[in-house]
């Protein structure tokens, strides 16, 4: 790892090959678009202005903060980052009983606790999954001089990049900014816990704003277009017809006073009278009629499409019942959750575990999906019940999951037959009847009794 700081051009020789760095970087490029994204302009990369930018470029460059304007887009990273923040991960440890939550293990604090000071577990994570929908996520490992890992930070995905060596070793570029100054870090592989999207290099996933800036354009342009719509009197365009001519200063008077008068939602409803032979005649379609709340839907479907997200998890309804809801629920689960926490079990497992840890399997990483799963009270009830006749679960194990105390006769399974415990041996003590006086038993080998035989004295 080296630092080093540059302003407009560096030559630099680092790990065995030339680096050159130009003024200007992605991260200065990214925050100049937001800058002016925030005062309402289009901006774009091409230097010709917004109108050049709008007409060849749809909404100009499309970042993820711009992205995030868009409701659908923004309830789908939320609802994704959220949901997996909140499910427990925890280190775990094998044992001879099996796996145990690892507390007291160095990474439990900083997994389960915190990652950084005064950032909370829930918090990272979140932060963390927001960033790899849209295609990468990045998280600085610092070790102590034992090799194991204190803190996690999380990076800034704009302030992130990644470069190949001659001899296939990835490093990762990490720019801050202070002051006036540029400090750049090198980071090697093992100090970077990147989560990504998919990828056509094998490395960096692909960047969601820019490969569905068409689509994500078009729903920013739907919203910018309804804005407009309802600001400008929640009507349509109309024309003023004038018998004679008007000079420049009479009609930019005309248009200022209709303008002040009769635009905006709070003039609604009121009256204009021309004089003069005047005559208003619109020209304008309907919010109906130019198929403004279709496409809005239409978005937010390709929203959905673009994050894996059922559309009832944003709160489009129009097509979900009652019957396919919960199933729809499983679906996100295993299609669009599991990937991204199994991804992340793997970066932690490779990153953070020693190498005796990961040869052993002595210690791993886990996400406990199974809350999600449990569907409702009939559903859980069934499912759990099944579970303990076929001596999957013990008691304990069913009171855990409903978030129940522990009882001490509740750790042994217990058999059908008769509700029957199982020793740990594996052996079942069968219920034998109760005790009571013996019968008298028959000898063998007495001669059965005759009518004429007299009886003993």
């Amino acid at each position: 790892m080296c630092k080093f700081f540059y302003k407009t051009r560096t030559e630099l020789r680092i790990l065995g090959f030339d680096i050159t760095f130009r003024g200007g970087d992605k991260s200065q490029s990214a925050r100049s678009n937001d800058l002016r994204a925030s005062d309402g302009a289009i901006t774009g990369p091409s230097g010709w202005g917004n109108l050049y930018d709008s007409i060849f470029t749809g909404s100009g460059t499309v970042t993820r903060q711009k992205a995030l304007q868009v409701p659908s887009v923004f309830a789908a990273v939320d609802v994704v980052s959220r949901t997996l923040a909140s499910l427990p991960f925890k280190p775990m440890r094998s044992t001879e009983k099996g796996a145990e939550e690892a507390k007291g293990h160095p990474l439990w604090a900083i997994e389960t606790i915190e990652p950084s000071p005064m950032i909370t577990a829930f918090n990272f994570r979140r932060d963390m999954f927001a960033d790899a929908c849209f295609g990468n996520a990045f998280a600085k490992v610092s070790f102590k001089g034992n090799g194991r890992a204190f803190k996690l930070e999380r990076l800034i995905p704009e302030d992130v990049f990644i470069y190949q060596s001659e001899n296939g070793a990835l490093y990762y570029m990490v720019t801050r900014r202070a002051g006036k100054s540029t400090n750049t870090e090198i980071l090697q592989q093992y100090e970077v816990i990147h989560l990504r999207g998919m990828t056509l290099d094998g490395w960096q996933g692909m960047d969601i704003p820019t490969a569905f800036s068409s689509s994500l354009a078009m729903s920013i342009e739907a919203t910018r277009y309804g804005h407009n719509f309802f600001t400008n009197n929640a009507g349509v365009d109309k024309v003023v017809e004038y018998p004679g001519s008007l000079s420049t200063a009479e009609r930019e008077r005309l248009e200022g006073k209709i303008r002040q008068k009769h635009s905006g939602v709070s003039n609604v409803g009121g009256t204009i009278v021309l004089d003069a032979g005047m005559k208003m005649t619109s020209i304008g379609l309907n919010p109906q009629e130019a198929m403004l709340n279709d496409t809005r839907m239409f978005q937010a479907y390709e929203s959905c499409r673009i994050f894996g997200v059922p559309a009832h998890m944003i709160n489009v309804l129009d097509r979900s019942t009652f019957n396919n809801i919960e199933m729809m629920d499983n679906g996100f689960v295993k299609y669009c959750l599991t990937p991204w926490a199994q991804q992340w079990e793997a970066e932690h497992d490779v990153k953070l575990l020693t190498t005796d840890e990961k040869l052993s399997g002595s210690v791993f990483h886990r996400f406990d999906l199974s809350g999600l799963m449990r569907g409702d009270m009939k559903s859980r009830g069934e499912y759990e019940d099944k579970m303990l006749k076929n001596m999957v679960y013990t008691i304990n194990d069913v009171r855990r999951l409903n978030d129940l105390n522990a009882v001490p006769w509740g750790n042994l399974p217990y058999a059908q037959a008769g509700v029957t415990p199982v020793n740990e041996d594996g052996t079942i003590d069968i219920n034998t009847p109760a005790e009571g006086p013996e019968e008298p038993k028959e000898d063998p080998k007495a001669q059965p009794k005759t009518d004429n035989e007299p009886e003993p004295e």
